[in-house]
Parts: structure tokens; C-alpha cells; sequence
């Protein structure tokens, strides 16, 4: 979307916003997400409890960044439900163990104007996602010093997930209102499953050996969401992006906040997804940029997560490698063309002996952690 057009749908939301007791003296378009844009407004006047910031997220019938992406807004109004739902979840997610406090929960919902699909949320200051810190805070010389606030901090993560898995399996309007995000479930069912087949044909050498278990894993995808029954309230876009923290050295005896954001996505599905995306996504850091901390930040995830059955722990695994080959290999600016295809690869190698249920293939590779914790 060229400038112009950008500075048009700045103003609408300044004037959305003009008769509100969020009415703002300026608006600073922040970096992060394509779908929608996302704002940082000074108001006019401060909130009862002396809030100044807030942080403004409006939608288009279309993805931000590329206009001829159709894309439902009926996500603003799944957002909003699940945001305000989500005060509610008791926060458990406080890691304090070794010194250092990271407490996971959601943003305070503000406000939403439903006319102009335009969100207020509360505002984390000088933030960055977790895909972001972690390309800046840590490098393949990250010392083992370090190890314990990374795995901490994937233990507040795992934890915070687990609690609000099981939270929303009993929340019967919280279900009620994601159900009906089918478009969402259908993109992310296609994002993650349908891909797989067209990546056989982009890298026809690393995975057409593969192709026919990709194959029988997209009926198995397809299959699951065919029985509602088997189906819980999910995020739906777990991953280190629609994490934020402070942009700051982590540091013992002091509480770091870490939001999870962007519920638009939120859907009936398997936990597997949750799980498995947020593992793939730590494990690329590994994989593209030798960070050892994204290996560190899984185990702690895993543990945090808690004991799972080894049906689900396989199942998550095929999750982790669908989103490497899927996905994985699609983000520009990760690596060159042959790092892609060793993604690639991976992907494939930990699709296929998840499928075979190959535990002890497992057991002597990096994602060994997915097995410690079944029953």
C-alpha cells in the first residue's frame, strides 16, 4: 500500500476516534503484522488510572500490506470477544523460579468501534515481539550463562498456554464465538497442510521422497476439523511475532511483562497447533541463525507446557514440521536458498517420524524435550 493511501486510512481512524474518551492528539503507525494497522496514540486526555498511551488496531476487509488479500473483518469482532474474555484467565503464567519474574497475559481491552472495525487496547511501551528480541538480545555466541532466563522464559510461555488450553475448554460462549471463525480455520488449515503439497514441487530434491506422507497428513488435517467434538479453543497464531516484552536486558527481581496479542485468528482446533507453531518458530533461530537460546527457550515451553500423551506429543511434532516446510521456508530475509532447503529438510525428516511414530529418533535429536514430559 503506497503512502497516500496509508496517510487516508490514518485520518479516518483519528476522526473514528475524535468523539471518544480515546480521542488522540497523534497517531505513530508501529512496525509489526501485515494484516492490519497498528498504532500508538497519545490521547487527549488520560484514563481514570492515568493512562496517557493506548495502543489503536484497525482493520480493512483486506491484509494491510498487500490490499488485493481479501481477508473477513468479522476477525475484529472475534478479537474483541476473546480479549474480553480473557480478563478473566487467572494469570499463572509468573515464572520466579532463579530470580527471574516474567508474567504472560493478555492486553487490556479498551474499546471497539464496530462501524469502523477500529480496536483500543492497552499499549506495552518500548516493546518488541519475541522474534524480534531474540534476533537482537541473542547470537550463536550467546554464552550458557544465559541459559536459565531463556528457558524461564519459555517455561512462562508454556505455562501460560496450558492454562488458557484448559481455561477456555470450559468457557461455552468463549467456544461459541471463536466456532465461528471458519475462514480463519480454513486459511490456517491451508497455510499449514494444503502448502506442503506445493512445496514438494518447489524443492522437488529434498522433498518428493516425503510426498506421500504429506499427502495422508493433509487427509489427517482435513479429518480433524470434520469432528467438532475433538476440537478446543485455540489461539490460532501462536508464535514468537504476537509475543511482546520490554526491549531491555532481562534481568533477576524484576517483572517482565509479556502480552500475548493478536487473537483475530482464535478458532476451534487442535492444541498441537498452539503448541507445535511456537516451537517451529523458536527452532528457526537454531536452524537459520545458530542461536543455541532458541533450543533453550523450547525446552522450557515444553516443560511449562506440562505432560502430554504421546499421541499428542507426535502430533505436535508433524505440527512443528509442517510450519518449517510450510512456512519456515517462506519468510524472506531468514537465509540463503541452500539454509532454506536444510529447513526444508528438517521439516520433512521430523514430519516423517512423527508420522511413523518414531520416538526414538526423537529421543537423540534437539526436539528430544517433546518426549520427557508424556504419559
Amino acid at each position: 500500500m503506497d503512502s497516500a493511501s496509508r496517510d487516508r486510512i490514518t485520518s479516518k481512524v483519528l476522526k473514528d476516534l475524535e468523539d471518544t474518551r480515546f480521542a488522540a492528539s497523534a497517531l505513530k503507525a508501529l512496525s509489526g503484522g501485515s494484516a492490519n494497522f497498528i498504532y500508538r496514540a497519545d490521547l487527549r486526555t488520560a484514563l481514570d488510572d492515568g493512562t496517557r498511551e493506548v495502543l489503536i488496531k484497525h482493520s480493512e476487509g483486506y491484509v494491510a500490506n498487500h490490499p488485493d488479500f481479501k481477508l473477513t473483518v468479522a476477525r475484529c469482532r472475534i478479537e474483541e470477544e476473546c480479549l474480553k474474555a480473557l480478563s478473566k484467565l487467572p494469570i499463572v503464567g509468573r515464572e520466579s523460579s532463579g530470580g527471574f519474574n516474567f508474567i504472560a497475559r493478555t492486553p487490556r481491552f479498551y474499546h471497539f468501534d464496530e462501524q469502523n472495525n477500529t480496536q483500543v487496547q492497552e499499549y506495552l511501551p518500548n516493546s518488541k515481539d519475541l522474534k524480534t528480541y531474540a534476533l537482537k538480545a541473542y547470537s550463536d555466541t550467546t554464552p550458557e550463562t544465559e541459559k536459565t532466563q531463556c528457558v524461564q522464559l519459555g517455561r512462562a510461555l508454556g505455562k501460560w498456554l496450558r492454562n488458557f488450553h484448559t481455561w477456555a475448554a470450559s468457557q461455552p460462549e468463549l467456544r461459541k464465538t471463536v466456532a465461528v471463525n471458519r475462514e480463519m480455520q480454513q486459511l490456517k488449515n491451508r497455510i499449514n497442510f494444503s502448502w506442503l503439497l506445493d512445496r514438494v514441487t518447489q524443492f522437488p530434491s529434498v522433498l518428493s521422497d516425503a510426498q506421500e506422507i504429506f499427502e495422508e497428513v493433509k487427509k489427517m488435517a482435513a479429518a480433524e476439523l470434520e469432528d467438532e467434538s475433538r476440537l478446543q479453543v485455540i489461539h490460532g497464531d501462536f508464535w514468537t511475532g504476537n509475543i511482546l516484552l520490554p526491549d531491555s536486558p532481562i534481568k533477576e527481581g524484576v517483572d517482565i511483562p509479556m502480552f500475548v496479542i493478536d487473537w483475530e485468528m482464535s478458532q476451534i482446533g487442535v492444541p498441537g497447533l498452539d503448541v507445535g507453531q511456537m516451537i517451529a518458530e523458536l527452532y528457526e533461530l537454531k536452524l537459520y541463525r545458530s542461536i543455541e537460546a532458541g533450543l533453550w527457550m523450547v525446552q522450557g515451553f515444553v516443560e511449562g507446557y506440562g505432560i502430554v500423551s504421546e499421541d499428542f506429543a507426535f502430533r505436535t511434532a508433524i505440527q512443528v514440521g509442517a510450519h518449517l516446510v510450510c512456512f519456515g521456508t517462506s519468510v524472506q530475509g531468514w537465509g540463503p536458498p541452500v539454509q532454506v532447503e536444510v529447513v526444508a529438510r528438517t521439516g520433512k525428516e521430523i514430519i516423517v517420524h512423527a508420522w511413523r511414530k518414531d520416538r526414538k529418533w526423537f529421543e537423540g535429536g534437539d526436539l528430544a524435550c517433546l518426549f520427557s514430559k508424556t504419559e
